[in-house]
């Protein structure tokens, strides 16, 4: 893994070392990930998929905003896990699948767990849809125990200065419809909470976490290669919609994959440069301390 240090952010007089990690996708996990969801979403999970490998996670781990249990069944194959998700049908997915011993349904806001049972945790890009996120991370750090590594992913508010589309129309001089393009993808992936690094530090520290590391995913050349994969996965996302899966048959798709993701590492190193964020997205590592706020 290709680690490049960035400058020193300044914050409150407290200097943080920023880096951006230069994660390729692998291409067994682009198989599977494929095989069950579109192109523009198996390339970012991914490269989230691959950062969250380098770090440890001990078990009993607690995944907040589970989905289907595509992401945990990759990620922790071989440990104890628990799943949160507010969605019925997700949840009953996730039941179905091989991830989890446990699956709760309810908001984390909400839900009763094991006060310091969990080992570690992960948010893998769900907090940034949670109207009352310092309600959730407060649930999160009272069941885990001290000194667990917490580990979220979320969006920078400028993550669609990345794609395809409001670079176009930015070099074009059309600033207000890429705004406007950005508004509606923000709309429609639910994005309530578009903090930067600092805003997240923020809200961690409120809820009882330290913050330990702060690095950035997903470059300008996948965010790119993600946009212009978004219209040819957008039959994916209606089925998604009207029956609760992304695709149908796949064991065809797991086939089509080895070519399907070597077109995408294709369009990823051949993304135009330009002036767009180095990174959309952050990976954020916390540790529980001491007993968190009631």
């Amino acid at each position: 893994m290709d680690v490049a240090a960035r400058a020193d952010d300044v914050t409150g007089g407290v200097a943080v070392r920023y880096a951006a990690w230069r994660v390729p996708f692998d291409a067994d996990d682009f198989r599977e990930y494929f095989a069950h969801a579109p192109a523009a979403l198996a390339l970012r999970e991914c490269v989230r998929l691959r950062a969250l490998r380098a770090l440890s996670m001990p078990a009993p781990v607690l995944d907040v905003g589970c989905g289907d249990g595509l992401f945990a069944r990759l990620a922790f194959p071989d440990r104890v896990v628990w799943g949160v998700d507010v969605s019925a049908r997700e949840v009953d997915r996730a039941r179905r699948s091989t991830a989890y011993r446990t699956v709760v349904h309810g908001s984390i806001c909400e839900v009763e767990l094991p006060d310091g049972y969990f080992r570690s945790a992960l948010a893998n890009c769900s907090l940034e849809h949670i109207s009352d996120v310092e309600a959730a991370l407060r649930t999160i750090a009272r069941a885990l125990v001290p000194g667990a590594p917490f580990v979220a992913i979320v969006p920078l508010p400028d993550w669609t200065h990345q794609l395809a589309v409001h670079r176009l129309l930015s070099r074009a001089g059309l600033a207000a419809v890429a705004r406007a393009y950005a508004a509606a993808l923000d709309r429609t992936f639910a994005h309530v909470h578009m903090d930067d690094e600092f805003g997240w530090r923020r809200r961690l520290h409120a809820a009882g976490f330290d913050v330990e590391r702060v690095v950035g995913l997903v470059g300008a050349d996948e965010g790119f290669a993600f946009d212009v994969l978004l219209p040819p996965s957008g039959m994916a996302w209606l089925t998604k919609r009207l029956t609760g899966r992304w695709v149908w048959m796949p064991a065809i798709r797991r086939r089509l994959a080895p070519w399907i993701g070597r077109s995408v590492q294709a369009l990823v190193r051949h993304a135009p440069d330009g002036a767009a964020p180095e990174h959309g997205e952050l990976l954020i590592v916390a540790r529980r301390v001491g007993s968190p706020p009631p």
